[in-house]
């Protein structure tokens, strides 16, 4: 079975992990917070997931580790703490497909 109906199968199974491949395909890179927020509206706060490095390695389990890539981001944030200003760094991770050539977005 080549890779692009590999790819569909996946996506027909309309799991969490077929939906979040489905944003991998269509956008540059996805955050757990899109994962998390996927779907959100203001009049109904619920939240998709609180696993998304779950449903990420749910697609790392069928297509292999190295099909999902991620690059960790640094951020630094402010926040005041007993009057004083402190500058705190993070890190937040973006996911992405590795290329592949003759796989297209569904």
């Amino acid at each position: 079975m080549g890779m692009e109906n590999q790819i569909n199968a996946f996506l027909a199974k309309k799991s969490k992990a077929s939906i979040v491949l489905e944003m991998l395909l269509n956008r540059e890179f996805v955050t757990c917070s899109d994962i998390i927020l996927y779907g959100y509206k203001p009049e109904f706060p619920t939240v998709f997931t609180t696993n998304p490095q779950g449903l990420i390695e749910s697609i790392r389990k069928h297509f292999g580790y190295d099909f999902v890539q991620d690059e960790d981001i640094k951020f630094f944030r402010t926040m005041y703490r007993n009057g004083k200003l402190y500058r705190m760094s993070d890190t937040y991770k973006k996911y992405f497909l590795k290329k592949l050539e003759g796989i297209n977005a569904a």
